[in-house]
């Protein structure tokens, strides 16, 4: 479960660092989880279970997308849950301290960063 990695990485970090620095990306994915799972939820229950039915439809008149106020919310609700996602993965693997000092290393930047690039999690080893 990607929360209770992002948990597991944030309580290895170290150091002089405040509680956000520490716990951020266990935040991020925290609240991604309900966010990015509620809109499924609810067509599952709407659409299959037939809570409700059909008074409470996301979708009416052929619509691609919901245009209902619920099924509104619930759908900018995916999307904000997409990007708690993303930031909260990138914070807690740090790839984006990591693709910056490779960046600077390859276009000359950082003379003291290392001539092999850095080997990530789950990479094959040479």
């Amino acid at each position: 479960n990607i929360f209770q990695y992002g948990w597991w990485r944030c309580k290895q970090r170290t150091g002089n660092l405040t509680h956000w620095q520490r716990w951020d990306a266990a935040y991020f994915l925290g609240a991604a989880v309900p966010l990015s799972t509620a809109m499924p939820l609810a067509v599952v229950l709407i659409y299959i279970g037939e809570v409700n039915y059909p008074s409470s439809k996301m979708w009416t008149g052929g619509s691609w997308f919901p245009n209902q106020p619920h099924g509104a919310l619930l759908y900018i609700g995916k999307w904000l849950g997409v990007a708690c996602l993303s930031i909260g993965v990138l914070r807690a693997t740090q790839l984006h301290r990591k693709i910056m000092k490779r960046w600077r290393h390859l276009r000359g930047g950082d003379k003291t960063a290392q001539t092999a690039p850095e080997v990530l999690p789950g990479d094959a080893k040479p």
